[in-house]
């Protein structure tokens, strides 16, 4: 395995072709988050919120899913100089709050938590996951 990671790192196109695969995950994460969320706050009424989840939510969880895999081994092929990053160890962190804040969403009923705490949820949702696009930006920078 180190083999193929050692390889990949010295490969001058991998690290790039990851970060345009972790790109557009996170465009489809986001995405599909965004319009979910424009929904429960509000946003384009007529829309049924059960529909647009079975559109939206299994397409972020595609692009987290992309995220994860194409972070995973950016991040293998040089884990002693980004872990020391508190860029990237604050994106991690706000990435588990994410997951924890989406876990409890759905706890309560997700798509019929069309509530003031779910408003509340989804911006807190939104928000978290702004600054998990600033803190990946900032990684190459701090």
């Amino acid at each position: 395995m180190w083999d193929t990671l050692t390889a990949l790192a010295a490969h001058p196109w991998a690290y790039p072709a990851f970060s345009v695969v972790h790109l557009i995950g996170l465009g489809a994460l986001f995405g599909g988050l965004l319009v979910f969320e424009l929904r429960t706050l509000g946003a384009r009424r007529e829309l049924d919120p059960g529909a647009l989840a079975r559109l939206a939510i299994p397409t972020a969880l595609a692009g987290f899913a992309l995220c994860a895999v194409s972070g995973a081994a950016m991040f293998a092929t040089q884990p002693q100089e980004l872990w020391v990053n508190p860029a990237l160890r604050v994106k991690l962190a706000l990435i588990a709050v994410a997951g924890l804040n989406a876990a409890w969403f759905h706890w309560r009923g997700g798509v019929r938590a069309q509530d003031r705490l779910g408003r509340w949820q989804c911006l807190l949702s939104l928000g978290i996951w702004v600054a998990v696009i600033i803190c990946g930006r900032w990684i190459a920078f701090v």
